[in-house]
């Protein structure tokens, strides 16, 4: 002060800088797991597929994924558990958004693919849990339902109203299609109880004062499951297109049947994966089965007849389910996804496809909703970022 007049601001390089801006708590330091029971039911299997649902899910948070535990007592009896056994205790299992859309719907056994090798857990195969158990007459089974896609939390959707819930659907298989020979002397009665992982919602500041990221990286983005069973595969030359494009495919698995049975005799070598006008693949089975198993982390067995083709969830790492987007296949509604098999190569049969593609593009508030700094509200996605590009 001079004279009662303010000095000017010092220019140049003597100049104060600015304050540095600071960077909020990332979402998941900012956020804890929580988990939260959701439903639970006591089901004998019969001669008709049974229901169970659909029950909205609890409103906690952001949701990482759904566990569904299944026990078993009372089974007695000489009993042969079908191919797909203990898996194909479900014969679906749906999860719908807010809107009623579907997000996954898969078989109980497509279920322990898309667990398998989604990569969603340091040991991702269900069969080794430690409370695993296959047993003819009392199995004892985890399986999940995957929302988040990695540990930073991408993909969780919010979870955060009561009166606009996701809902759970199961469907239980009858006796016929679980075992090839039912317990002698009695059906085990299963109890199937529902458990929801979760990302708490976090304050907008933590208690410094620092702000915090309250909702996952890339709002909006959530990864989608689905199947497409029974393709017919002929015993000669076969062209077989998978036509859900316009995503990013994370994962694209094939189980090939023989009689509905899964059998590695269906098609045989090379196999070709053909991406629009590109070769991504030429590869013989054996191939197939070394890539699964290396890029797949404590993996209990392989299941015969099944194939990863679509191996890209594996980001910058060496495991499927690798942090980063950087390997996700681009595909738009026109893009060309082909397998194609040589001529008199195998014995003929179908395929199932087991198809894991990523959303960044909401198509409705109520579908996408997401919560900001202010509350619930929508907010349309970003596409992640890759990196390197």
């Amino acid at each position: 002060m001079r004279g009662g007049a303010t000095l000017p601001a010092q220019q140049g390089a003597q100049a104060s800088p600015a304050p540095a801006a600071v960077s909020p708590v990332p979402f998941p330091q900012a956020s804890h797991h929580g988990c939260e029971q959701a439903a639970t039911w006591t089901v004998t299997p019969g001669a008709a597929q049974q229901k169970l649902g659909p029950i909205p899910l609890p409103a906690t948070g952001y949701l990482r994924r759904i566990l569904i535990n299944v026990a078993s007592a009372s089974g007695a009896g000489a009993a042969t558990g079908a191919g797909d056994y203990p898996f194909n205790i479900f014969a679906s299992i749906q999860l719908t958004d807010t809107n009623g859309a579907p997000i996954y719907q898969l078989s109980g056994y497509n279920t322990l693919l898309a667990d398998t090798y989604g990569g969603y857990a340091g040991a991702p195969d269900p069969r080794t849990d430690p409370d695993y158990s296959s047993s003819a007459t009392n199995p004892v089974i985890e399986p999940y339902v995957p929302l988040e896609i990695d540990p930073t939390g991408m993909g969780s959707p919010a979870n955060l109203s009561a009166s606009s819930s996701y809902r759970l659907t199961l469907i239980v298989d009858t006796t016929a299609n679980i075992w090839t020979s039912a317990p002698a002397t009695t059906i085990p009665t299963f109890t199937v109880t529902v458990e929801c992982e979760y990302w708490t919602l976090p304050n907008p500041t933590d208690m410094q004062g620092r702000p915090q990221a309250v909702a996952p990286p890339y709002a909006g983005t959530i990864q989608l499951w689905s199947e497409k069973p029974n393709v017919a595969v002929s015993a000669g030359a076969n062209r077989v297109a998978l036509d859900r494009m316009g995503n990013l495919l994370r994962t694209v698995i094939v189980a090939f049947r023989s009689s509905g049975v899964r059998s590695d005799a269906v098609i045989g070598d090379p196999a070709t994966l053909r991406w629009d006008d590109i070769n991504l693949d030429v590869v013989t089975r054996k191939t197939l089965r070394k890539r699964m198993r290396e890029y797949t982390n404590d993996l209990s067995a392989r299941d015969a007849g099944v194939y990863v083709f679509g191996m890209y969830n594996y980001g910058i790492e060496r495991f499927v389910g690798g942090r980063s987007v950087a390997s996700w296949l681009p595909t738009v509604s026109a893009t060309r996804y082909e397998i194609n098999t040589p001529a008199g190569s195998g014995s003929g049969g179908t395929l199932d496809f087991v198809i894991n593609d990523v959303s960044v593009a909401a198509t409705s508030a109520e579908q996408r909703a997401t919560v900001g700094g202010s509350g619930v509200q929508f907010h349309p996605p970003v596409a992640p970022v890759i990196e390197g590009a």
